[in-house]
């Protein structure tokens, strides 16, 4: 009598973990295929605030479903590209976009790789110029004034 008690309780667990799992919000896409297109290119670009590395087109977490809903509704009210993405970094900081501004608060991230990769080029060039320098000054030993010199060592008698 126990067993099937035991069976219809894991059942009944198995069918709550189950539900919440495979149900996701259903989104109704806009009439005009235009704006719906507008809408999907831009939660590509939009970061998921959960997922962080994760357009909102590709997450499933709640509050990117909300995003996804709060775009297409400031598309359909008629906001463009830039005020729906202005909207979004208003709210939740540059972060948010996956293709951040560029601009004066911005510059040292857009900036820094190239002024890094300038400097070490920099570097390399007064390291090598130096080298050669070096090289250019430094007094040339002949071959046959070296080998006369140690054969000439060779044959000096030990001095005790």
């Amino acid at each position: 009598m126990k067993r099937p008690l035991l069976t219809l309780f894991a059942i009944g667990w198995l069918v709550l973990l189950a539900v919440p799992a495979g149900v996701q919000a259903v989104e109704a896409p806009l009439t005009d295929p235009a704006l719906e297109a507008r809408a999907q290119s831009l939660a590509r670009e939009i970061r998921c605030v959960v997922c962080e590395n994760e357009p909102v087109a590709l997450s499933s977490a709640e509050i990117a479903v909300d995003m996804r809903k709060a775009i297409r509704e400031r598309i359909a009210a008629g906001d463009s590209d830039a005020q729906v993405r202005r909207f979004f970094a208003d709210r939740y900081g540059e972060f948010v976009l996956l293709r951040p501004r560029i601009g004066l608060d911005t510059f040292a991230l857009w900036g820094a790789p190239l002024a890094l990769l300038l400097l070490g080029g920099l570097g390399l060039f007064i390291a090598s110029r130096r080298s050669q320098a070096a090289a250019a000054t430094a007094p040339s030993v002949d071959d046959a004034q070296a080998l006369a010199a140690l054969k000439e060592f060779e044959n000096k008698p030990a001095a005790d």
